[in-house]
């Protein structure tokens, strides 16, 4: 079955370029929409699997538009794509509920890889954007644990230490001995307790109540 993908970008001559990049990939059928007005009516005709977000669409935030995505009863999965790709922006992405951060003059198979990690329930960010946070919040003194985190259950908090880790549902399946689909409830219910939009926004939370990698 094929992974269908939104492309908002108001430039139209890169959207459509993209549109028959990503069409061309083995598994992937790609529509693009250059409005924000039109966003939601896409969304709505299309049910796209992964949304690609243009950070700025003229005079329109794209992560407002992620925001409202995220309200919606079944939300795609969205990946931002950026000219500004630094880490106060990649950050903003991620609260706003993205799942995937990728520069605009990256590589297309970069680009597949971000929808790939999206569709697997994952997460794909920057190396060196990542070793930039990792840095940032090396010299930082952990923050006292939020009552939110000590509401976690101890199979809970487990399982986000192997999130922190950078471990995917699978991985943590097979180290826990559970199936995915278990260890699934289990992080839908780490991130509503946590306030959470997404599994980045989790293990950025993690990280600044002072979890660390294993």
């Amino acid at each position: 079955m094929a992974t269908t993908v939104l492309i908002v970008d108001d430039h139209r001559v890169f959207g459509q370029g993209l549109e028959a990049v990503l069409g061309a990939q083995p598994g992937f059928e790609a529509i693009s929409v250059g409005s924000p007005d039109r966003v939601a009516d896409a969304v709505a005709g299309h049910r796209p699997d992964v949304v690609i977000m243009d950070m700025r669409l003229g005079d329109v935030s794209g992560l407002d538009l992620v925001r409202d995505l995220m309200a919606l009863a079944f939300p795609p999965r969205v990946v931002v794509l950026t000219a500004y790709a630094d880490l106060p922006a990649m950050i903003e992405a991620i609260r706003a509920g993205a799942v995937g951060f990728v520069a605009k003059d990256a590589s297309v198979e970069q680009l597949v890889c971000a929808i790939r990690a999206a569709m697997a329930h994952g997460c794909w960010l920057p190396a060196d954007l990542l070793a930039e946070l990792s840095a940032s919040l090396s010299g930082l003194a952990p923050e006292p644990r939020p009552r939110s985190l000590r509401q976690l259950t101890a199979r809970e908090l487990e399982v986000l230490r192997l999130m922190v880790s950078g471990l995917d549902k699978n991985g943590i399946a097979v180290r826990l001995g559970q199936s995915p689909n278990t260890v699934r409830t289990h992080i839908r219910n780490v991130t509503a307790k946590l306030g959470c939009h997404s599994a980045l926004e989790v293990v950025a939370v993690a990280l600044r109540a002072g979890l660390r990698p294993e």
